[in-house]
């Protein structure tokens, strides 16, 4: 008796999961779809960063560059001490000094086309990265700038 429940039971859980339902086949559909895509994430930040994940020995970001990108952020924000903070990570390393530039570069084009009133903040960014890494390759010390 126990064993024909059993059998009846899966016979109706067998009809019900190989149904044509529109309903099971929109939701098969739709895994299938998320799995393509984590798999696409996944493949995607294993291959872009090397896929040495947390038991890297050299990290990705260095301190100038948390140190210079939350100075930046600040300053485009309103905090007007923070520009000096910007100039002495630049001098101190060209190279993020560089990266920098770059990415104010591309906020004060942004800021323009959205018509956004940030442009002269970006621009004096700019012009504050440039004199840092002039300062840098004429030798100067680093430690002027203050913050």
């Amino acid at each position: 008796m126990v064993v024909s429940t059993a059998v009846t039971e899966a016979m109706e859980l067998l009809a019900r999961a190989s149904s044509t339902s529109e309903v099971l086949t929109l939701n098969l559909t739709n895994l299938l779809i998320l799995l393509v895509l984590k798999a696409l994430i996944f493949g995607f930040g294993l291959f872009s960063f090397g896929g040495t994940g947390r038991s890297s020995e050299q990290s990705l970001v260095n301190d100038s560059d948390l140190e210079g990108g939350a100075c930046f952020l600040m300053y485009t924000a309103g905090v007007d001490a923070k520009l000096d903070c910007i100039k002495k990570v630049a001098c101190e390393d060209r190279p993020t000094a560089y990266s920098y530039k770059t990415a104010a570069k591309m906020a004060h084009g942004m800021s323009k086309y959205l018509g956004m009133d940030l442009t002269q903040r970006h621009v004096t960014v700019i012009d504050a990265l440039n004199e840092a890494i002039k300062h840098s390759e004429n030798g100067g010390d680093c430690a002027i700038y203050n913050y």
